[in-house]
Formats: C-alpha cells, structure tokens, sequence
C-alpha cells in the first residue's frame, strides 16, 4: 500500500464519523496479537490542556533515556503527527504498512478513521520497542478506543468543561464520569482536586492535585515561562498559556505516581525544549507577529483570552482570524474574546464541520459591535491579506479551531 492509496482509504472511513465503544477495538487488536498490552502507557483525557500534558510526557521521558511513542489527535497538517517515538513522525512507509496491516484484520469494515489510526500506533509502538508510550483521548474517555489500555502506569484526566454534549453528556458531572472512565482499578489516577471530578473517581489510586505550578515570569520575547513546582524548584517551560501551570503538575504527578524513575535534570530539559503547536503559538514575520491557537470551546478561549490580556501583544493593532465549527457553542467561545476584537476576519476552517462563515460573521457582530467585522473566502486569502495591508508592529490573532490553526500554519510557514 503507498501512503497516498492509505490516505485514500481512511478518508473513505469518514474523519467525522464516531462510534463510540471498546468491543470492536479488542476484537480487532487481539487478531494482531495484542500489541497495545505489550507497553506501559500514559493515558490522557480532559476537555482541555491534555494535547500539551502528553506533549511535556513524551519529551521528558524521551529525554530520560525511555524509548517513547506518541500518540494524539488531531493532526495540524499532516496526518503523520499523529503519531511520533522520541520526536519523530511515523514514516510514510511505516505508515502505510500498518495501516495495511490494520485493514487485512478488518474484513467487515467496521472500525471507524480514529480506530484504524489507533491501531497502527499501537502496531507501530510494539514494533519499534518503545518503552513507554503516551496516549491522548480522541473524545471522552470510557469508550474511546484508546481505553483498550488494561493497566496503565497512571492515567490523567486534566480539565472537564462542557464540549461535545451530544456524545458525553448534558452536564458537566456527565462528561466528567466519561473522562474518568479511563481510570483502572489499582492504577494512579491523576486529576485536578475540583469537586465534579471528586465524586467520580470511583476505580484507580486516586492522585488528586491541590494547585497548579504557579507562574514566577514569562520571557514573551522568547516564548517561554517560568513556573515554580510544589517542590519550591523552579523550570522554565518554552510553551505559552495560562493553563500551562496545572498541565505541568498533572504530568509530574502522573510521572511520579507512576513510580518510574526519571531524574530533576530530564524534567529541566524536557521541559525547557518541549514543542506543541497550535496553543498560543508565536511566528514572528518580520516585524509583525501572528499567534496560532486552536481555542475550540468556551474554556479554551477563556485560557486564550487570560494569556493575551496579560501578553504585551494586545497593546498593538490586532486582526483576529477566526474560524469555528458549527456544532460548537459559538456565543460561550467569543464572549471571553470579544472585549478585545475591535477587527474580525470570518473564514471557514477546511473542515465539513465548519460553521457557514456569514452565520459566524452575524455572532461577532452581536458580540463586538463596534467591530470591523469582514469574510475571506479560505485562512491563506486571510493570512495573506494581513501581511499585505498590516502595519509594522501589528499583530494578528487566528483562533477558534485545531482545523484553522493547522490551515493558518501551513499559509504562514509555521512549525507543527
């Protein structure tokens, strides 16, 4: 199979298309011999914050010694960062092998796009020797197929807000059972000491954390933060964020918890060299400065609006890019946003969820009144009219969606 027939046959599985449930996942898996039992696995859940909690996970057990794979979604802009060892993406080759192998062990076509990728990282993991591997959710938790893990070395659950409500609940005590779901019995079970994830903690050696790691400074400048541990140490972190400083005490305390070994000074490199596009990522063009997060739901943008009021880049003119899918609640998303957009362009985000880009101009509007609010028919036309028409100095702000945020960065050059 060529990487490109295998691109071909997942997207016939349909990205979009989720069916929820573990059965399908085992009987797959055991017809390849098991291979998800055969690695100790960090497992990752939450409404948000769980893609940068994996990505400090992988780069400080890397840095350990520990051969580490890597497995998250979704990809920014290509398919193959989905899953990664040490660093590094799955090759086409391999990928396409696997997947191969995935599809020979599913004659009735029943595994769904997530469920296929879910194989070949498991394949890909096992067949690579990896140590350990670190495991992000795709939705909820309880029946996502990355809970076919047994007896992880901790599993974290790192925040719970509403989002996706028409597969885990109305409520947030709903979708907090639904995370939790990933915890085992007699497994570390790490999560944010917050009463709706208090009372569900029914299975695991329950880990709860009191605080975040707190914020002593941050160097804008060079994108990174300072943030003091409950140890009284300090670490320099090179990932922006309000929400950084809790991200950074889960994954301690699961890595602790979970009674490896891995010393202070794999903590201090690891995180000091960690890399997550798309979470208030920084690109400097020149002399002006676009920033990618892929704020999605209401308690992402509320993340999104703290770290700006407090970055020196809402000081400058800024054009917000922004881009949502339609079955987000897109009034909960814009509201944290909107006292600072005095200039909006609508784009729509290369998905088939994406919400029309009139519909999410109309809510700006309402939002932001006094705002210029204008449409661009894709998020390249968008990028490249601000850098032609901004002033030097001038800032622009793309955010609303993971899709937008990868679009963004392949037009503008950047990192994922």
């Amino acid at each position: 199979m060529t990487f490109a027939s295998a691109l071909s046959v997942l997207e016939q599985r349909l990205e979009t298309r989720i069916v929820l449930g573990l059965d399908r996942m085992r009987a797959h898996l055991e017809r390849l011999g098991n291979p998800h039992l055969a690695i100790g696995a960090f497992h990752v859940a939450g409404t948000n914050g769980k893609g940068s909690t994996c990505a400090m996970l992988a780069r400080v057990l890397g840095v350990s010694g520990r051969r580490t794979g890597l497995y998250i979604s979704p990809h920014l802009r290509n398919i193959r960062e989905r899953i990664s060892i040490d660093g590094r993406l799955i090759s086409e080759r391999e990928f396409s092998r696997f997947l191969g192998r995935a599809l020979d062990a599913d004659s009735a076509r029943s595994l769904t796009y997530f469920e296929l990728l879910t194989s070949v990282a498991f394949q890909y993991f096992k067949a690579r020797r990896c140590d350990v591997m670190v495991l992000e959710t795709g939705l909820g938790g309880r029946l996502d197929a990355t809970n076919v893990v047994e007896k992880p070395l901790a599993a974290l659950v790192t925040s719970v807000a509403l989002d996706h409500q028409l597969f885990l609940g109305k409520t947030l005590s709903a979708i907090a059972r639904e995370k939790a779901g990933i915890f085992k019995r007699g497994c570390p079970a790490v999560y944010p000491d917050i009463p709706v994830l208090r009372r569900v903690v029914k299975r695991g050696v329950a880990v709860p954390v009191s605080r975040p790691w707190t914020l002593v400074r941050t160097d804008w400048g060079f994108g990174v933060q300072n943030l003091r541990a409950a140890n009284r140490r300090q670490y320099r972190l090179s990932l922006l964020g309000a929400r950084q400083g809790w991200n950074a005490a889960l994954a301690h305390a699961a890595v602790e918890a979970s009674g490896l070994d891995v010393p202070d000074s794999a903590w201090r490199r690891g995180l000091a060299s960690v890399f997550w596009p798309g979470r208030f990522q920084v690109l400097r063009l020149g002399a002006k400065t676009l920033i990618v997060d892929g704020a999605h739901n209401p308690e992402a943008a509320q993340a999104l609006a703290a770290t700006w009021r407090s970055s020196p880049y809402s000081r400058r003119r800024t054009r917000w890019i922004l881009g949502i899918m339609k079955d987000k609640d897109v009034p909960k998303i814009l509201a944290p946003l909107a006292p600072f957009i005095a200039e909006a362009v609508i784009v729509r985000p290369p998905s088939p969820r994406a919400l029309e880009p009139l519909d999410l101009a109309r809510v700006v509007r309402r939002f932001s009144p006094q705002a210029r609010v204008t449409i661009e028919r894709d998020p390249a036309t968008a990028i490249a009219a601000w850098r032609r028409e901004a002033r030097s100095e001038d800032v622009a702000v793309c955010a609303g969606s993971l899709y937008l945020a990868g679009a963004v960065l392949a037009a503008a050059g950047g990192r994922s």
